[in-house]
């Protein structure tokens, strides 16, 4: 008898245990192009045009894996695992971090909302991001506006809480310095608004590097579908201060894995104000169109005190084969001027040392043209 009710005892704890079992979802994204572009560095430093297969226009490769496990009362467990890489050649993106796009584990309740910890996006990407007509693309030309604030972030820890409409979000991101807790710390907040078919939100951050200089960026956007149309516009300031510099990747120093720009060598305050606006037009189920327009005013490019832009304009076809698969085709022009031509700092891939700063092979714009072919898994 006692045997009996022991194996009964065990099979109910097997049962309440695979009951709550974590629900796991294996999921990714393939994306690549073949791009052409012109004022590319050749091997003997002058420049020249250059066709080549690359990371996707729209997203980032990457295979992911989700899950969450109910803990009752409206509360559950929740992890994100996310790998990225470059599908044209295999290798790992991200710094060559494993799971370099998302790791993180949290806990989400119905009624006081989402914590998490681990590497995440920061929050002046995710809001600025929904603002944006490609989301923030991937090509340099369509995202480079992002390296202005980072992207992701080691050492998070992040909080979110709708009520109704209304969602709001906070993030802090250990600097895990000896000695003085806020050196390489981030510190953000958001709001976003959803009423239908119409977005508002706003953010602010504040990232301190290794000397305690900072960079701090308030931005608001919105987006509003009209019909088969999306309108997008945002703009953003970003400060950073002299000399402002986020270590090495890789180096476990301050603000390093964060792709934000630094403002090294530089004994003024360098201020960025960032306008980005754009249309999505979805003219049947399977073809949408793209046009997008990034400027960046800068103020302070070096310790001269001069000045500089940088404006992107973009197009993109889309054409949709299946729900996860789809064709483009996008065009893009960039140009620079003033001081961001020679800028050693510079978010664009054409400015600055990368062409020998202020050399006779220095360019100030570059087109591009790249077909891409997307699937989603």
């Amino acid at each position: 008898m006692k045997k009996t009710l022991l194996a009964i005892a065990v099979l109910g704890t097997i049962s309440t245990v695979a009951s709550a079992q974590t629900n796991v979802t294996i999921y990714g994204v393939i994306d690549t192009a073949i791009r052409f572009t012109n004022n590319q560095v050749t091997s003997t430093g002058t420049l020249g045009k250059q066709t080549a297969m690359t990371e996707g226009s729209f997203q980032g490769s990457r295979i992911g894996f989700k899950g969450s496990e109910d803990l009752g009362g409206g509360t559950s467990a929740i992890f994100q695992l996310e790998n990225g890489f470059q599908s044209n050649n295999g290798a790992t993106d991200q710094q060559g971090q494993i799971f370099g796009r998302q790791a993180f584990v949290g806990l989400r309740s119905k009624t006081l909302g989402e914590f998490t910890v681990g590497r995440q996006y920061g929050l002046a990407f995710e809001t600025l991001g929904n603002y944006d007509p490609l989301g923030i693309g991937n090509f340099v030309e369509n995202e480079w506006a992002s390296f202005l604030y980072g992207i992701r972030f080691d050492n998070t820890a992040k909080y979110t809480k709708s009520f109704g409409p209304v969602t709001a979000a906070l993030q802090y991101s250990f600097g895990e310095q000896a000695g003085k807790t806020s050196i390489g710390s981030t510190v953000a907040g958001s709001l976003n608004y959803t009423q239908g078919t119409f977005n508002l939100g706003g953010v602010y951050q504040q990232s301190k590097d290794a000397n305690s200089a900072e960079m701090k960026l308030g931005g608001v956007g919105t987006a509003w579908g009209v019909g088969p149309a999306t309108l997008y516009l945002q703009v953003f300031q970003a400060r950073r201060d002299p000399g402002f510099a986020k270590a090495a990747s890789n180096s476990g120093g301050p603000l390093a894995n964060t792709s934000m720009t630094s403002n090294s060598g530089n004994t003024l305050r360098r201020t960025d104000s960032v306008l980005t606006t754009g249309v999505l037009y979805q003219a049947t189920p399977a073809m949408g169109f793209t046009l997008g327009y990034m400027y960046d005013k800068i103020k302070n490019v070096s310790s001269a005190g001069d000045k500089g832009r940088i404006s992107s304009v973009y197009a993109v076809a889309d054409y949709n084969l299946s729900k996860r698969t789809d064709v483009y085709v996008e065009v893009d022009r960039t140009t620079l001027g003033g001081g961001e031509i020679q800028d050693v700092n510079g978010v664009m891939p054409f400015a600055g040392s990368s062409l020998g700063a202020g050399g006779p092979n220095t360019a100030s714009s570059r087109n591009g043209v790249g077909i891409g072919l997307r699937h989603k898994f």
